[in-house]
C-alpha cells in the first residue's frame, strides 16, 4: 500500500502484456492467413508464448520460475475470459483442461521443432494446429515457420538480464 511494487513482482504481467500483443499483430491474420478465429488466436498466443517459455528455459530457474507466472496468468485470463462469455463452474473446467492440455502438446513439439532446428516439423505442427489441416498456401506456413526461427535467434541475442526483467521486444520481424 505504502512502498512500490518491485520491478521482479510485476515483470510477469509486463511480458505477459508483450505476448497477448505481438500475437494479436494483424501481420498473422491478413499476411499469414491465420484464422482469425478464438482458436486462430488462441494458436497465436500460445505461439508466442512458447517462443518466450523457450528462451526463458536457457536462464534455468529464474527463467523457469518466471515462465511459471507467465503460464498462470494466461489460464487465468482465459478462465476470467470463459466466464465473461457465460460459460458455467463445469464448462469452464472441461474447457480448461482442454486449453491446457492443447497448450502443452504445441508446446511440447514446438520446442522440440526449436531444439532441433527443425522446420519441417514446425511447419507440420502448425498445419495441424494453427490451420487446422484447412486447405492453405504452403508458402504461407513456410514463411511463418521461417520467421519464427529468425524471431528465437533474435531473442537469443538478448541479454538474460534484460529477459529477465523484461527489457525486451518480441520484434516484428515476421515481414
Amino acid at each position: 500500500m505504502f512502498f512500490k511494487k518491485k520491478k521482479y513482482e510485476t515483470v510477469h504481467n509486463d511480458i505477459y502484456q508483450k505476448i497477448v500483443e505481438f500475437s494479436r499483430n494483424k501481420i498473422f491474420y491478413t499476411k499469414y492467413k491465420v484464422p482469425d478465429t478464438i482458436d486462430g488466436r488462441f494458436d497465436m498466443l500460445v505461439l508466442t508464448t512458447v517462443i518466450v517459455v523457450y528462451r526463458l528455459s536457457k536462464i534455468k530457474s529464474k527463467g523457469t520460475y518466471l515462465s511459471q507466472k507467465i503460464f498462470d496468468i494466461i489460464f487465468r485470463d482465459l478462465d476470467f475470459s470463459l466466464r465473461e462469455l457465460g460459460a458455467g463452474d463445469v464448462s469452464v473446467s472441461n474447457n480448461m483442461k482442454k486449453l491446457i492440455s492443447s497448450y502443452m502438446g504445441r508446446q511440447k513439439t514446438y520446442i522440440k521443432a526449436f531444439k532441433n532446428d527443425d522446420e519441417k516439423l514446425l511447419e507440420l505442427a502448425f498445419k495441424n494446429n494453427i490451420y487446422r489441416n484447412n486447405e492453405q498456401k504452403s508458402n504461407n506456413i513456410l514463411v511463418l515457420s521461417k520467421n519464427i526461427f529468425r524471431l528465437n535467434k533474435k531473442l537469443d541475442l538478448i541479454e538474460d538480464k534484460k529477459i529477465l526483467n523484461g527489457d525486451f521486444e518480441i520484434s516484428v520481424c515476421l515481414l
